[in-house]
C-alpha cells in the first residue's frame, strides 16, 4: 500500500507541474514544495514523507521554506512560447484507447530543424502529451522543434515492453512525417520528467543517433530502488523479477557513444532516491559521455520544470545546450 501511495504522488505531481504552475493549484514555496495553513503560519504539506525518508531536516530548513511563493515569469515573456505552430495527430489506436502526438514546430522552417522528443511523467500510470508543453513550445519558438508523445498505461493493459513499443511506434510516425515537418533527422534528442525521465533516458540509450538527453529527476535503475521510493517492488509494470527490472533500466543500456546528457535532482524530492542519478552518471561516464549534473537543495520533485524560482533558468539553459549540441 505504501508504494501505491508514492506512485500516486508521482502521478499528481506530473499532472500539475509538467504542464502548469503548481502555484495555480496550491500554495507552494519558492522550492516548489506544497504548503498548507497551520493557524497564522504555514507548514509543509508533505512533511511526514520528508521526515520518514530523511530527505532533509525540516527543523534546519531556510525560513523561506514556509513562505508562499507568488510565481510569475521574470526572464521569459509570452512571446517566448508562441512563435510556433502545434499540430495534433493520433499515431496509434487500440480497441479501448488512442495515442496522441503533438508537434510544436517553429514558424520559420526555411531550413531543416532539429527536434526534441518529450515523454511525459505520471508514475507510468497517467499523464498525456500535454506534458512538457511549456519547455517544448519554448524551444520550438527558438528553433528546436518539440514532439510530445503519449504511451499506454497499466490501466490500458500495458507493461513496460508494450509502452516501449508505443514509443518506438511514435518514432516511426515522426520519421514518416519528417520531410513534411522539415525535421533534421540527424539532430534529435529526448527529454522527460520523473517516469518520463526514465522513459526518455531509455529511449535515448537505445535509439541510434540520439545526440541529446535531458532527464529531470528520473528513475534510471529500476532494479535498485531504495525502500519507500518509487517504483516499489509491488509495481509489476516492469515485471516481477530482478532480471526484468534490470532490463528496463537505462543504467544498463548505455551505448558506446552516448549522447550529451543533462540530469537534474532536487534535495527535496521524496519520490525518487538520490542514488538514481549517481548510478546513471557513473554508467554514462564509464562510456565517456559528457554529463551535466544540476542539483539544488530543498527543491521539489518537479522544481526544475515548474512552480519554483529555478525553472526559467533551467529552460534557458536547455535551449542553449540544444542549439550547441543539435547542429
Amino acid at each position: 500500500m505504501k508504494n501505491k501511495i508514492f506512485i500516486t504522488g508521482v502521478l499528481l505531481l506530473s499532472f500539475f507541474l509538467t504542464d502548469k504552475s503548481w502555484a495555480q493549484k496550491n500554495e507552494n514555496n519558492r522550492y516548489g514544495l506544497a504548503l498548507e495553513k497551520s493557524g497564522e503560519s504555514y507548514v509543509l504539506k508533505d512533511a511526514r514523507a520528508i521526515k520518514r525518508l530523511n530527505v532533509f531536516d525540516i527543523e534546519k530548513a531556510p525560513a523561506d521554506m514556509f513562505v508562499p511563493y507568488r510565481h510569475k515569469m521574470r526572464k521569459l515573456k509570452s512571446e517566448d512560447f508562441n512563435r510556433c505552430t502545434t499540430l495534433r495527430y493520433i499515431f496509434k489506436e487500440y480497441p479501448n484507447h488512442k495515442l496522441v502526438i503533438e508537434v510544436d514546430l517553429p514558424k520559420n522552417r526555411d531550413k531543416k530543424v532539429p527536434y526534441m522528443v518529450w515523454i511525459h511523467g505520471g508514475g507510468w500510470h497517467g499523464g498525456d502529451c500535454m506534458g512538457h508543453k511549456g519547455i517544448s513550445t519554448y524551444l520550438a519558438s527558438h528553433g528546436i522543434a518539440g514532439i510530445r508523445v503519449s504511451y499506454s498505461f497499466p490501466s490500458d493493459g500495458s507493461d513496460f515492453e508494450a509502452s516501449y513499443k508505443d514509443l518506438k511506434d511514435a518514432l516511426k510516425f515522426i520519421h514518416k512525417h519528417a520531410k513534411e515537418w522539415n525535421l533534421d533527422k540527424k539532430n534529435f534528442g529526448f527529454g522527460g520528467h520523473s517516469a518520463g525521465g526514465h522513459l526518455s533516458s531509455y529511449m535515448a540509450m537505445t535509439t541510434q543517433g540520439t545526440k541529446f538527453l535531458v532527464a529531470f529527476n528520473g528513475i534510471y535503475d529500476i532494479e535498485h530502488v531504495k525502500p519507500g521510493f518509487v517504483p516499489g517492488k509491488d509495481f509489476t509494470y516492469f515485471g516481477t523479477t530482478d532480471v526484468q527490472r534490470a532490463a528496463a533500466s537505462p543504467v544498463n543500456k548505455v551505448p558506446k557513444n552516448p549522447p550529451y546528457v543533462i540530469l537534474t535532482y532536487s534535495g527535496g524530492d521524496y519520490l525518487v532516491d538520490q542514488d538514481q542519478i549517481s548510478r546513471f552518471e557513473k554508467a554514462l561516464k564509464a562510456k565517456d559521455a559528457q554529463v551535466e549534473i544540476h542539483y539544488k537543495d530543498y527543491y521539489s520533485h518537479a522544481g526544475f520544470i515548474g512552480g519554483s524560482d529555478i525553472y526559467e533558468d533551467m529552460m534557458i539553459h536547455v535551449l542553449e545546450k540544444a542549439h550547441e549540441i543539435l547542429q
